[in-house]
């Protein structure tokens, strides 16, 4: 009888292996984490992230993801930062909370009427045409990533 549930086994390993192989990498997928407003805290400032509009997020290489309830948090974390191979993401002003948009895709205005956590002033757009209003009722241009402060 033992023999006969070894050899059981032994037959079920190959199915078995690559099922637990498989379950194991797909929880190791890094991505944005989403983000408990009114309860996480900014890992810049301290300040618990209240406003989706103004939040976002960066993710390690390692999976580990530091929120920021400010744009300018997040930059400002970046400038200390060693580590490369990080994820990026930023909420959309006119999205819901936890629909990020990777930070070099989206489009950024910056003015006093975005009146953000930490007066970064700068909100984050997934689409030009969401960011259009904006602008031309502000007369400002839309930054890039790159292009922001």
């Amino acid at each position: 009888m033992e023999k006969f549930k070894k050899t059981k086994i032994m037959k079920l390993l190959p199915i078995i292996l690559p099922l637990c192989l498989a379950l194991a990498l797909s929880g190791c997928q890094r991505g944005f984490e989403p983000i408990e407003y009114g309860r996480d805290s900014c890992a810049h400032c301290k300040m618990t992230i209240m406003d989706h509009r103004y939040a976002a997020e960066l993710v390690t290489a390692k999976g580990r993801a530091y929120k920021f309830d400010d744009v300018r948090c997040l930059k400002q974390q970046l400038r200390n930062q060693e580590e490369s191979g990080h994820l990026l993401f930023v909420e959309s002003f006119l999205g819901g909370p936890n629909t990020p948009v990777p930070a070099a895709e989206a489009l950024y205005l910056q003015h006093e009427y975005f009146s953000s956590p930490m007066n970064g002033n700068s909100a984050a757009f997934a689409t030009r045409d969401q960011a259009r209003l904006f602008m031309d009722s502000l007369n400002i241009q839309a930054l890039t990533w790159e292009e922001l402060d």
